[in-house]
């Protein structure tokens, strides 16, 4: 057999096996970087999505809603630890008792995620600490809890230094 066919044949082994091993790395960097689904009961929650807009819909028309600097201008926001404090109110009625939940959302990764419950400071106004840890476009949403159902808001925000 010829040299050069002989160096052709090494070079065609030797770029299969990189070929194979670029492969196999790639497959294992997919696999150590995979998130689960965000939501575990995501099923359940889409057979009750009529129910929960429904509800949604009844607690807008029946006046609840939240109240705060920070839901009104969601530019207020730095990064780092701070406190965060709204009212939860059907028309000028304080709400009391009401089961709050915050949850800071990067929409790119769950990495970052982070779910709080506001405290009743008073009667019909809640409070909690927030971390934000680095600036961007961030999702907040708020979920309050009542007897009466459930009330979800979203607010986008945009954090600086």
């Amino acid at each position: 057999m010829d040299v050069s066919l002989k160096r052709a044949f090494w070079a065609i082994k030797i770029a299969f096996l990189a070929l194979f091993v670029a492969t196999f790395y790639t497959v294992k960097l997919a696999l150590a970087g995979h998130t689960p689904t965000i939501d575990s009961n995501y099923y359940e929650k889409g057979l009750k999505y009529e129910q929960s807009i429904l509800s949604q819909r009844k607690m807008v028309e029946n006046g609840y809603g939240f109240h705060g600097e920070w839901i009104q201008n969601p530019n207020l926001f730095r990064s780092g630890k701070q406190e965060i404090q709204l009212e939860f109110k059907q028309g000028v009625h304080k709400i009391k008792g009401a089961q709050i939940q915050v949850q800071l959302d990067k929409t790119a990764t769950e990495k970052f995620n982070e779910n709080i419950t506001l405290k009743e400071t008073s009667p019909g106004k809640y409070q909690g600490a927030l971390t934000i840890p680095f600036p961007g476009e961030w999702r907040i949403s708020i979920s309050a809890k009542i007897p009466e159902g459930t009330l979800e808001k979203s607010v986008s925000v945009k954090v600086a230094d």
